[in-house]
């Protein structure tokens, strides 16, 4: 006789004369456990693995774009001081050079706010992995329970809305996290979550119904709405006492993003501030059908996840974390900078770090990256495992390795920080790197499985310095033959069928 999670799948042998149905369950935490053996589900071994049985797996394929690179592609690594950061990025950090060649099925999916900043690098293959990789070896840590995933700068979601959509592709069907905690200081992200679970099915048409009447006025929309959103944080903070004016206001905050220039930013009374891309009726009718097909599947993802969302300071929702959660800080960025700091330096997050104003309230320099480090510091020591995303400044990189822990050798910390290039430029580098957290072994052993799968995936091959050893030339033959497989391959995998199913 079998019991069940009505949540997440755990299943195991009934066992004890206690009536144990309806229960809540010891693994996620949220669902009810029920006499029975579902269909599909997963068990717990004596190590603490999940096995899962008939669990739907997402038919996944990593797409690849672009062209591969070299070291003398990016301004970074040029002239002495980028051939220095170079040598240093080398025998400090792991080089994934193909990191942002690699990127989730239908990356564009849950782009819902574009342009937007911070999206690109938390849809690439590699940080799927990575996280997903990290959830199974805490779910060992906390001996058999999800972890919660913590988001304090969670802004369009792009790391937790393609976490729930693909993470099961890489843990055989076992859900990666229990749930989603999140925190932002854009109130208009935060609001439109839950506007979002509000209203459900509804949420995209009601937009839309508006977007097309604001379409047909477009510059002078853009002007008017522009300006009444500096009353529109009060409006949001009276959520619940007039949601429909909270509902506008997110509205509205939609609309201006996608049809600003480059980019929006906020004042520090959070009125937005933004310039209005001229666009042909064709074009906004494109991109309504576009805003239909986004939208209703970032609230999918809404509706179908359990979270915590809320406006509020980093820290705050850095309190909220427990021992057996993973937080992710993907955190406002300072200014990139490739010049050397000394391993020993006091406080070398702070030494450069100087503010780049990325979301117009001048909140990313010396002061608040300390602030950071501080904090995941003392998150570290609680024992949450904590994954920080940040430009691969030298003194950020010896910052951040300076929180691993758990007897981690000193010539292998480099394994725990991935660099990387821009998304978007040749002139700045980024980092990933994992820190594990105290006593967590298995987390602890994960970067090397990590760069194992990434290798096994089509990725670059991080231990032998690929992305370093120069790049072979081919000749007509072998060329020829390089692009006949090439598109074997592609028509390999467009031919399998899909077995996907969205949740």
């Amino acid at each position: 006789m079998h019991i069940h999670c009505d949540r997440c799948g755990f299943e195991r042998v009934y066992t004890g004369a206690q009536n144990q149905d309806g229960m809540p369950c010891a693994v996620c935490g949220l669902g009810r456990m029920r006499n029975g053996r579902p269909a599909r589900g997963f068990t717990i071994g004596a190590d603490f693995r999940p096995a899962p049985h008939d669990m739907l797996v997402p038919n996944y394929h990593a797409v690849r774009t672009g062209t591969r690179s070299t070291p003398s592609d990016f301004h970074y690594f040029a002239a002495l001081q980028g051939s220095a950061y170079q040598a240093f990025v080398q025998e400090h950090t792991s080089y994934v050079g193909a990191f942002t060649n690699l990127l989730v099925p239908d990356s564009e999916q849950f782009a819902w706010l574009t342009p937007y900043t911070g999206n690109k690098h938390n849809r690439t293959h590699f940080t799927q992995l990575a996280l997903a990789r990290v959830a199974q070896a805490k779910f060992v840590d906390n001996k058999g329970r999800l972890p919660r995933l913590i988001e304090p700068f969670v802004g369009s979601g792009q790391i937790w809305l393609n976490s729930a959509c693909w993470g099961k592709a890489f843990t055989g069907g076992v859900q990666p996290f229990a749930s989603v905690v999140a925190g932002d200081l854009n109130h208009y992200v935060i609001g439109s979550y839950w506007t979002m679970r509000r209203l459900g099915a509804r949420f995209v048409d009601e937009y839309l119904k508006l977007a097309e009447a604001w379409d047909a006025d477009l510059p002078q929309r853009f002007a008017q709405l522009v300006e009444e959103t500096r009353t529109a944080k009060g409006e949001l903070a009276r959520a619940g006492e007039n949601p429909a004016l909270a509902m506008m206001a997110c509205f509205k905050y939609i609309w201006l993003v996608n049809r600003c220039v480059r980019g929006t930013k906020l004042s520090p009374g959070g009125a937005v501030v933004a310039s209005c891309e001229d666009r042909t009726a064709g074009q906004l009718t494109a991109l309504r059908a576009q805003e239909r097909e986004r939208l209703g599947a970032v609230r999918d993802k809404v509706v179908g996840t359990a979270f915590d969302f809320e406006c509020r300071d980093f820290r705050r929702t850095c309190e909220l974390a427990e021992p057996g959660d993973i937080v992710f800080m993907d955190c406002p960025f300072p200014d990139f900078s490739n010049g050397l700091v000394p391993g020993d330096a006091v406080s070398p997050e702070t030494v450069g770090s100087r503010s780049a104003n990325t979301y117009g309230t001048g909140d990313d320099g010396a002061d608040f990256q300390k602030a950071i480090v501080d904090v995941a510091r003392e998150l570290s020591r609680e024992g949450v495992t904590v994954l920080l995303c940040n430009f691969a400044n030298p003194g950020l990189v010896h910052a951040y390795q300076r929180l691993v822990a758990n007897g981690v050798a000193a010539r292998d910390l480099k394994y725990y920080t991935f660099t990387y290039r821009s998304p978007a430029t040749t002139t700045e580098a980024y980092q990933l790197t994992v820190v594990p957290g105290v006593g967590n072994r298995a987390v602890t052993a994960s970067p090397r499985q990590i760069l194992a799968d990434w290798h096994q995936h089509g990725g670059d091959d991080v231990l032998a310095g690929e992305f370093f050893a120069p790049r072979q030339v081919l000749n007509e033959t072998e060329m020829d033959f390089q692009l006949q497989y090439d598109a074997q391959q592609e028509r390999r995998e467009q031919d399998e069928d899909s077995d996907y199913e969205p949740q």
